[in-house]
């Protein structure tokens, strides 16, 4: 459990990070304040995170099959089963991950935007 923990710690450190040079250098090529680019950049990451919550979080309870016996998307899959329990409540638990990991990233935006007063 620690060691998965600490995985999502790094990963989530990275996603910060990049977010954060990135759009620092884009602001910086458009010649806008630093902080309100990279508060932009944390937003709009966070939002990416929230589209993900949604999209792992609203997947049906079916599941295509190649000819293989590998899981494929139900679009032009050979055949459909049901999804295990444990397949769903995985994609449960993705998903509030994703959401919680995407208010994040929009709460430390907000945090930092010098456009607009957190408190």
């Amino acid at each position: 459990m620690l060691a998965g923990l600490r995985r999502i710690a790094l990963i989530y450190g990275a996603i910060i990070g990049g977010t954060l040079v990135l759009s620092l250098l884009l602001g910086l090529l458009a010649g806008a304040d630093p902080l309100r680019s990279m508060a932009v950049g944390l937003y709009l990451a966070g939002a990416v995170l929230l589209c993900g919550c949604f999209i792992v979080g609203v997947r049906g309870p079916l599941r295509g099959v190649s000819k293989t016996g590998d899981v494929v998307p139900v679009v032009g899959a050979r055949r459909v089963r049901k999804a295990t329990g444990e397949e769903r409540s995985e994609a449960s638990r993705t998903s509030i991950l994703l959401f919680f990991l995407g208010l994040g990233l929009i709460v430390l935006g907000s945090l930092i935007d010098p456009a607009h007063r957190t408190f």
